[in-house]
């Protein structure tokens, strides 16, 4: 809210300031040190006012970015939460309810269990300088200890990893997992092509296939670990599918120069 008296007080400062200046430019006499000295005051003045009238709308709009700033932060942070407890809680917690085997069942819950603590106490390393396909591989694993299925891992090309290209790793990883749980079919086929400017993933099976919009909207899977993530770190991800006709997902995500 505008406060009159403050814009008041400002616009006298101001007035007294452009009064100075003018009278100290009429002075033949004001020659020197003395003149730039007498030039200080309607500065001074000057910047007084405008500090006076505007002063406080900068300061809220300084607060203002602050706050959406912090709030964005956070709201990348919950997201990433969120992708990253879909991705390995509630995947596991899925399979066990599918799960008919006790001693299965106790062997993911203890998977997961030590999964869980590694990754709240930091202590699941990095995937800076392991490669593309060395990450490939090793999600394509860890999918076929879990799920009964076949993962063919392809890639033309190669690339170190950093934290960025980690994103395309994690959304590439819950797409051979939904393959591998939902399509009901029994390979799962992933291609990589690594180029100079881009990384591009193809995640595809001969499964049963499903319609995008059926999809209801407390599945989080495609649209917060798969989509989201990706749109954060500056890619994108396309979902082809139709049902009887299987799936296939196209992750891309540009390069960072280093």
């Amino acid at each position: 809210r505008i406060s009159p008296s403050r814009v008041i007080g400002g616009g006298f400062l101001i007035l007294i300031a452009a009064i100075t200046f003018l009278a100290s430019t009429t002075n033949p006499y004001n020659v020197g040190f003395d003149f730039i000295r007498l030039l200080l005051l309607p500065m001074v003045a000057t910047a007084a006012g405008l500090l006076l009238i505007f002063g406080p709308w900068l300061y809220r709009l300084a607060t203002q970015v602050t706050l959406e700033r912090r709030e964005r932060i956070r709201s990348e942070e919950r997201s990433a939460l969120a992708a990253h407890l879909h991705d390995s809680v509630l995947q596991t917690l899925a399979l066990i309810q599918r799960s008919d085997n006790a001693h299965r069942m106790a062997h993911l819950a203890r998977t997961q269990e030590r999964e869980l603590r590694a990754w709240l106490f930091g202590k699941t390393g990095s995937l800076v300088d392991e490669s593309l396909s060395g990450a490939l591989e090793a999600l394509a694993g860890r999918c076929e200890s879990r799920y009964a299925v076949s993962v063919d891992v392809v890639v033309v090309g190669d690339v170190d990893l950093d934290d960025h290209l980690a994103a395309l790793i994690a959304a590439c990883g819950e797409a051979i997992s939904n393959a591998a749980s939902h399509s009901g079919s029994e390979t799962v086929s992933v291609y990589a092509e690594v180029e100079d400017e881009l990384v591009t993933i193809y995640v595809r099976d001969e499964g049963r296939g499903f319609q995008l919009a059926s999809v209801p909207t407390d599945r989080r899977g495609i649209r917060d670990s798969i989509e989201a993530r990706l749109k954060r770190a500056g890619g994108t991800a396309i979902v082809q599918s139709a049902p009887g006709e299987g799936t296939e997902i196209i992750l891309t995500l540009p390069r960072i120069a280093r």
